[in-house]
């Protein structure tokens, strides 16, 4: 017999909202875990000891929690959903009768907390995640992504300043007497402030280009593609996969340029990791040597020219430390000749009478060049100790954790958390669990963005 639902819908209902969310589900699992009431201690300074009362801030926190969990990007929408959603109303402690908070407070708390105080709150759930034994904050893994701007290219104007003082506006903190002045490293103590600022000439075109929709984002160009506004954000995780800081930036700034501020936010919850791996975009010495001089070592493939395609590789010339000599593939020495000072590289080179009558000479030395073979090295051991970390056992461990971990990281973001920023620089992460692997991801926002930079 065919049955049809009537619906008589009733004046009063007798349940309770916890019976009606599983245990399993993703919410109830985060409430066992982490207490938001530390919340109201951080805030108690925002509000009156007098007055109406006001909508509880960890109502608001476990309401964001919720939008970035559940990819629900406009804050309009997020008040529908919860009210409409069983198990977000039992998540923010609203019955089913209860009128949810208007989309409109959260642009008030904003400027109300200001960024200080969302940064003390997610600092204070990575502590919580390291308290239960789950962060590795002794090696980590570092890496970029570009984030498309959300402004068009029919927004771009001309600029008519120098690359030089575009730099100088957004570096206001730029120390201008600085013995190492950024233009090359000269072997002297790293002044972290200015690593990678060597590499911003070559985005010199796409710094002269400004969008009127979003200033701060820049161009970036890869082959193969087209030229897009966009910004970089800096991860740096642990091997388990959680997040421990984050940077944007100019999508023009050298990935090199973050790291300082990378180590820095995770030295501020963490020791200083033993490790660090990223890939040979950081390999430059001046990177090299920052991580270094922190005594970290760096699982790094050092940064090197490129290899002319059939001729002899630079790593076919064996180096005796001893002897400060190069030993070619014949068997003939180069010496050192001369130092770059300003490079900070030292010259080796063969004698001309050893590679005029050299059987291999077609395959060491181009026509177009000199007579003879000549290498560079830099004038450290900088390279040589980043090399043998990274062609070390663990090194190699690390560097497989760095491919899969951290870009599987990365992915996700932008698969399932909506890695686009509007108009501002996203600054923060999100660290809460994600069902159903448990790890951290980066905290993005299509609109709205709860963290920014002025």
């Amino acid at each position: 017999m065919q049955g049809k639902k009537e619906f008589k819908q009733r004046i009063y209902y007798d349940f309770n909202l916890d019976s009606l969310v599983p245990e399993t589900h993703l919410l109830k699992r985060i409430a066992k875990t982490v207490s938001f009431d530390f919340v109201r201690d951080k805030t108690k300074d925002y509000y009156s000891h007098t007055g109406k009362p006001s909508i509880d801030p960890v109502v608001l926190v476990k309401m964001l929690l919720i939008g970035y969990l559940f990819d629900i990007r406009s804050e309009r929408r997020l008040v529908e959903e919860v009210s409409l959603n069983l198990a977000y109303r039992w998540y923010i402690g609203y019955d089913i009768d209860e009128a949810i908070p208007e989309h409109s407070i959260f642009s008030k708390a904003r400027a109300r907390f200001t960024k200080e105080l969302f940064c003390q709150i997610f600092e204070e759930i990575l502590k919580k995640a390291d308290g239960y034994g789950l962060v590795k904050g002794k090696e980590i893994l570092i890496d970029s992504t570009i984030v498309k701007a959300n402004a068009s290219l029919g927004s771009i104007i001309d600029v008519d300043i120098s690359p030089e003082e575009y730099w100088q506006q957004l570096d206001k903190s730029e120390e201008k007497n600085s013995k190492y002045s950024g233009s090359h490293y000269d072997g002297s103590k790293i002044d972290k402030t200015k690593i990678g600022r060597n590499r911003r000439a070559r985005n010199g075109f796409n710094i002269k280009k400004k969008s009127t929709t979003d200033p701060e984002a820049t161009m970036f160009y890869r082959p193969g593609a087209v030229s897009v506004l966009s910004f970089k954000a800096h991860i740096a995780s642990d091997t388990n996969g959680f997040i421990t800081a984050i940077k944007a930036s100019p999508s023009a700034l050298h990935d090199t340029g973050a790291v300082p501020d990378l180590i820095e936010a995770h030295e501020k919850i963490f020791d200083t990791p033993d490790f660090v791996a990223a890939d040979k975009k950081y390999g430059s010495e001046e990177c090299l040597a920052y991580l270094q001089e922190k005594s970290i070592k760096t699982v790094i493939n050092p940064e090197t020219k490129n290899n002319r395609p059939g001729y002899y590789a630079k790593e076919e010339f064996k180096y005796q430390k001893d002897k400060d000599i190069y030993i070619c593939p014949n068997g003939k020495i180069l010496r050192r000749k001369a130092k770059n000072h300003k490079l900070n590289r030292l010259k080796y080179a063969a004698d001309t009478r050893d590679c005029t009558n050299c059987p291999l000479k077609e395959r060491c030395i181009s026509p177009n060049t000199k007579d003879f073979r000549f290498i560079t090295k830099y004038d450290s051991d900088t390279y040589e100790k980043a090399y043998l970390l990274y062609k070390s056992p663990h090194g190699k461990i690390l560097q497989k954790f760095r491919k899969t971990v951290l870009e599987g990281i990365m992915g996700q973001t932008k698969e399932y958390h909506g890695v686009f920023c509007k108009s501002k620089f996203l600054t923060f992460a999100k660290i809460f669990p994600q069902a159903p692997v448990g790890n951290f991801y980066p905290l993005f926002k299509r609109t709205g963005p709860l963290f920014y930079t002025n």
